[in-house]
């Protein structure tokens, strides 16, 4: 069986927050449910699905490919 793993999910964590590509904190992630990651937001405390494919790198924090406005435009 192949697998359907996205490897941008590597790391992902409750939790971690969530950087845009500008240094905007965004929000902290609740989960993953591939192929997306459920993110908290303070701004309209809701939870947001975004896609995997739009995660830049995880570290400490997940980094975003999109800038603030970028995201926000996509929510």
């Amino acid at each position: 069986m192949t697998s359907t793993h996205n490897p941008q999910a590597n790391g992902i964590q409750p939790g971690m927050d969530v950087i845009c590509a500008d240094g905007v904190v965004r929000g902290q992630v609740l989960g993953v449910a591939e192929p997306y990651f459920q993110m908290s937001d303070p701004v309209d405390n809701r939870a947001h699905h975004v896609p995997l494919s739009v995660v830049a790198h995880v570290d400490t924090q997940v980094h975003l490919k999109l800038t603030y406005q970028e995201l926000i435009n996509m929510l």
